[in-house]
């Protein structure tokens, strides 16, 4: 169904849609003076005021909408002018309007001419920017004709709207602005009771909250001081966040919960938290930023110590995986196959099923780029006979990857590289169907980009390109950078290099390979840079094909690197 979608935002916010050709984008300047004086008379249904004070609401406003409404509003609620028919007089002897010297200000003197109204501003801020007459109801213990009268006003006002009738309406402040002039506007110790008795009515009677949006009780015990309370739910909305692949949403709620147990004196339950908020941060870093992220490793590998002090084995599988996977994306593939020995010598130590997964799923990845091919497919082995899809679920969570895809999508590259490319393509399939079942848009967007389609050349390009669109539309819909800047583009350029269209390959190829760089990604870099040089080489750019290729061969003679020799190689 086709939409027109309008958006506004500050000229600072950078958005990640705004180079497609269906976007355009309008910028609004302020109002011109002229402009200003009609939205007042608008404002005062046609009726002039007088001129000074049409004048320094003008001069005040400097053209902002926002402020030239609240403002003018502001005045005429102030009572000292009177409707004199089609203008407007001082009331008495006076011949001037003090005037709100700031767009707070000017709320604040609307809301603090009816204090009912204030009061129920302020309890309404405290709860947030929209809030149920339900929540207000229980929180402020008003008679309800004085709160029926008081919404009533604050709607009057404008500066709130209301959807619905009570008891099931939502009322919503006009702008972030105004709440923020009601909060702003509350004693400490009064924002602190407020919270907490927020908190109290969701626990009591709404549990649907705490249950679908968990970040809202924690918000408020955050805020009444209740930090111990606070901190299981913050880990909470982190994982439900981290289940919608809503990556930036989890990074928020997380860190919100590790800021909190800074705080708290040291005890082995503050350790069993770290240790679980910073397991699902390091997930939440891997899908925003990528592997080679620093704040991956920054988020694991403390928990790695923890976990192992603690003894926490069960929590071990995801964050040494993970760990591994930051290390070998760098390109530090001796240290990923050392970390992929470690964890099956601690799987050995303990007996632990999970842990052996995770050292030979690590070790089929470490394995492919160290040029270890028959060792890639006896680790994909393990994992397949270990491997439970209903046990072994909650790894996909934790690490955002199933080990029995992403080592499948190891296997048939490497069956493919060892030349047999039939049972290759067989694997190939089968790990995209399996994918396809999990349904994880990750995980999808990793079978989608890596196997043995990426060297056969007799693949039919109709299905790479459908590849490439449909990795960069799963991370374009759930935010995960890695697939539409890196994979999606670097699947495209190969893709149409692969195909005989260098010209057209070679731009998408680059950004790709930009993005990863940038990221701090190392590994495949000499193999990208090899389909790269093949095509500039086509479009007669030998200079540029041999810098790449030079490129590529001074870091595959680096030790650990033996995957990746030949595709230079037969290039150079």
């Amino acid at each position: 169904m086709p939409l027109l979608v309008v958006l506004t935002h500050r000229p600072e916010f950078q958005s990640r849609w705004s180079g497609h050709g269906h976007v355009g984008a309008l910028n609004l300047s302020k109002l011109t003076r002229t402009q200003s004086a009609a939205m007042v008379s608008t404002l005062t249904s046609g009726k002039v005021l007088p001129g000074p004070l049409l004048e320094q609401i003008l001069a005040r406003t400097d053209g902002v909408p926002l402020f030239v409404e609240e403002l003018t509003k502001a005045i005429l609620e102030l009572g000292a002018l009177k409707d004199a028919g089609d203008h407007y007089e001082y009331v008495g002897s006076a011949r001037a309007v003090t005037i709100p010297a700031t767009l707070r200000d000017s709320r604040m003197a609307r809301l603090d001419r009816f204090t009912p109204v204030r009061e129920i501003a302020q309890i309404g801020a405290a709860i947030g920017r929209d809030f149920s007459y339900e929540m207000i109801e229980a929180v402020a213990l008003m008679p309800q004709a004085q709160l029926d009268d008081a919404l009533a006003r604050l709607c009057a006002s404008g500066l709130a709207f209301r959807r619905g009738t009570p008891p099931d309406a939502i009322y919503t402040f006009k702008h972030a602005l105004v709440q923020d002039a009601a909060y702003d506007s509350l004693l400490r110790r009064r924002r602190q009771e407020l919270h907490a008795k927020i908190a109290r009515v969701i626990e009591q009677r709404f549990p649907n909250i705490q249950a679908t949006e968990p970040e809202v009780l924690a918000h408020h015990l955050t805020e009444a001081g209740r930090i111990e309370a606070a901190i299981p739910l913050w880990q909470a909305a982190g994982e439900l966040a981290l289940k919608r692949v809503a990556s930036a949403e989890a990074i928020a709620h997380l860190d919100r919960g590790l800021d909190l147990i800074s705080t708290l004196p040291q005890s082995s339950q503050r350790d069993t938290d770290e240790l679980r908020l910073r397991g699902l941060l390091g997930t939440a870093w891997t899908g925003h930023k990528g592997w080679p992220a620093p704040e991956v490793w920054n988020s694991l590998h403390p928990a790695l110590a923890l976990a192992k002090s603690l003894k926490r084995y069960d929590a071990l599988p995801g964050i040494m995986d993970v760990l591994n996977s930051n290390i070998l994306s760098q390109g530090r593939t001796t240290e990923a196959l050392l970390s992929a020995e470690e964890t099956l010598d601690l799987a050995k130590a303990t007996g632990d099923t999970d842990l052996r997964i995770s050292g030979h799923w690590s070790a089929c990845g470490d394995c492919f780029w160290a040029g270890k091919l028959s060792e890639v497919l006896e680790h994909a082995d393990m994992v397949l006979d270990l491997y439970d899809i209903e046990k072994h679920n909650y790894l996909t969570d934790v690490t955002y990857l199933d080990p029995r895809n992403s080592s499948a999508c190891f296997a048939s590259t490497a069956t493919w590289l060892l030349g047999y490319p039939d049972r290759a393509v067989r694997l190939n399939h089968e790990k995209d169907t399996h994918a396809r079942r999990r349904g994880h848009p990750f995980d999808l967007g990793f079978a989608l980009y890596t196997g043995a389609h990426e060297f056969d050349e007799r693949w039919p390009f109709e299905d790479l390109l459908k590849r490439a669109e449909e990795c960069e539309r799963l991370g374009r819909e759930n935010s995960l950078p890695v697939l539409w800047a890196n994979w999606a583009p670097t699947l495209y350029g190969k893709a149409l290099i692969l195909k005989g269209r260098p010209a057209e390959g070679i731009a998408p190829l680059k950004a790709g390979m930009a993005w990863w760089v940038a990221a701090g990604g190392r590994v495949g870099n000499p193999t990208r840079g090899a389909f790269l040089a093949e095509g500039m080489a086509l479009i007669g750019d030998l200079d540029g094909a041999l810098s790449l290729l030079d490129e590529a061969l001074e870091q595959i003679e680096r030790p650990g690197w033996g995957n990746a020799f030949t595709t230079p190689r037969s290039c150079a």
